[in-house]
């Protein structure tokens, strides 16, 4: 009976309800799973965007190139010294390459080609929308 009145007068504000240190620190240690909170990355927009240039001469050299949009860089490709076949043939390997990773490829020279990520967006100004032959396409 005295636990009731206890109670009672706890309810109603008359006296204070001992603190058991044990049954809190149990209660803390229930309710941890649910307080866990997730981290999440942003995207850094402070560092420098980095362009990659490369002038392939042999097909081996290709695969840096995917490998570079994969790491989302964009990459600046000069195909002016390569012999017509093997220029046919990166061509087409990296134009399969940014249609997996959607990204994007834009000519900007008679055989230099920009090739970029799906961050990445290009923006042509004046583009005619016409397309002159490359230069394996000319024979």
């Amino acid at each position: 009976m005295a636990k009731f009145i206890d109670k009672f007068m706890n309810w109603i504000g008359y006296t204070e309800e001992d603190y058991d240190e044990e049954a809190a620190a149990m209660e803390e240690e229930e309710e941890a799973p649910a307080r866990k909170r997730r981290l999440v990355g942003l995207p850094s927009y402070n560092s420098a965007l980095r362009v990659v240039v490369v002038e392939p001469n042999n097909f081996d050299e290709v695969q840096l190139v995917a490998d570079h949009l994969k790491e989302r860089r964009p990459v600046i490709v000069n195909l002016e010294t390569a012999p017509m076949e093997l220029a046919r043939r990166i061509v087409d390997f990296l134009s399969g390459s940014v249609y997996a990773l959607d990204g994007g490829l834009e000519r900007i020279g008679e055989a230099i080609f920009l090739l970029v990520p799906s961050n990445v967006s290009v923006e042509a100004n004046g583009f005619s929308g016409v397309r002159e032959p490359l230069p394996w396409e000319r024979e």
